[in-house]
């Protein structure tokens, strides 16, 4: 049953889907740049077997996310690439595929589709990105082009156009990428690129196809600093002005001073939380209520737990707000305060004491 369990929580962390209760969205890790480096392969469809016609690549990238949905990079990708001219091994000792230097530089928009799909995700462990490009092609080093193209000198191919050395480039693709930290991810990317039929020195009026598959590491940086929420300042207490003293009252036989009226302290403590924390905090609150607990001990306190309706939604919230009501009560009793002496409620996010989102997580004890 353990085991399942597990499964089902690396499932919901794959898709997206928060296994635990967080108050912040992964919106709140956008707008940001990053730089990837990447090393795959590519591979060309022509006229030719594909398994011949395999080569390394390298890429490197730099882009932006301006939210959690849209993003641009400049992608720059090459190394060999590799084409065939079937027949040439007919007529020379040479083999019919070559290979030449290339570089592609692309510009393309990127679309997370797992934040399209679930805008309101809290865990960003996956990303699945969907890509749609437009560059240029360029080539050189073609040695091994010229060796075969003059090799069909006693049968011209009509079909070779020299020295071709550009074209444009069309790219389709995706992204599969896992969040290591806040500012690295490691991914996989799968293109489809189309190419005008000469950036092979070709032409056969077809576009040629490639497709790469490069790993990579990507390094994010520049994004927005978390907000620091600053604990609320202690209740200062003040203590109950004395009585004035009676005025003297000149008299044959005086008569002994009335004994000073000793009000009843009153108690209102409030123990203010940060977000996603039911703990209560700091010890001095607990012990001035144990203070008046033990001045007054025929007297009760009530314990009230509140949410903020900021964060979260209505039904984690009713459990925060338990949680925090029932930790207070359970720290005054282990300092010693009966619990017939408490009354314990929680009202959720349903009731908000202060105007103040922030401060609706807390807990407010009264003496009664």
């Amino acid at each position: 049953m353990k085991n399942y369990k597990n499964i089902l929580a690396a499932v919901a962390l794959l898709f997206g889907v928060s296994t635990a209760v967080q108050a912040q969205t992964v919106e709140d890790n956008y707008p940001y740049n990053f730089i990837t480096v990447q090393g795959g392969a590519q591979g060309t469809f022509t006229n030719y077997k594909f398994n011949k016609l395999i080569t390394p690549q390298v890429a490197l990238s730099f882009g932006r996310y301006f939210n959690s949905k849209v993003g641009a990079r400049l992608h720059v990708q090459g190394w060999e690439i590799k084409s065939a001219i079937p027949g040439v091994s007919l007529n020379s000792k040479l083999s019919d595929d070559y290979k030449f230097k290339a570089i592609t530089g692309d510009l393309d928009l990127l679309m997370n589709m797992t934040n399209i799909i679930n805008p309101r995700r809290t865990c960003d462990v996956f990303d699945w990105v969907m890509l749609l490009g437009f560059g240029v092609n360029y080539g050189w080093d073609f040695d091994e082009f010229n060796e075969r193209n003059d090799a069909l000198t006693m049968n011209p191919n009509p079909d070779l156009c020299g020295s071709k050395q550009s074209c444009y480039n069309m790219r389709l693709g995706t992204q599969f990428n896992f969040n290591v930290s806040k500012n690295l991810a490691i991914g996989l990317e799968i293109d489809g690129n189309m190419k005008n039929d000469e950036f092979n020195l070709k032409r056969n009026f077809n576009p040629d196809f490639q497709l790469s598959a490069l790993l990579g590491l990507t390094f994010k940086f520049g994004q927005p600093q978390k907000k620091v929420v600053e604990p609320e300042p202690e209740p200062v207490y003040e203590a109950p002005a004395p009585p004035p003293a009676p005025k003297p009252v000149v008299k044959p036989e005086p008569k002994p001073e009335p004994k000073p009226v000793v009000k009843d302290e009153p108690l209102k403590e409030v123990f203010f939380y940060n977000i996603r924390l039911s703990d209560p905090d700091p010890d001095a609150i607990l012990n001035r209520i144990v203070s008046w607990c033990n001045k007054y001990p025929q007297k009760g306190i009530s314990i009230k737990g509140y949410a903020d309706r900021g964060t979260g939604n209505p039904r984690i919230n009713v459990g925060y707000a338990k949680a925090r009501a029932e930790k207070v009560a359970k720290a005054l009793q282990e300092k010693g305060v009966d619990a017939s002496r408490m009354t314990v409620e929680s009202f959720g996010d349903t009731v908000q004491p202060y105007d103040e989102n922030d401060k609706n997580r807390c807990v407010i004890v009264v003496g009664e």
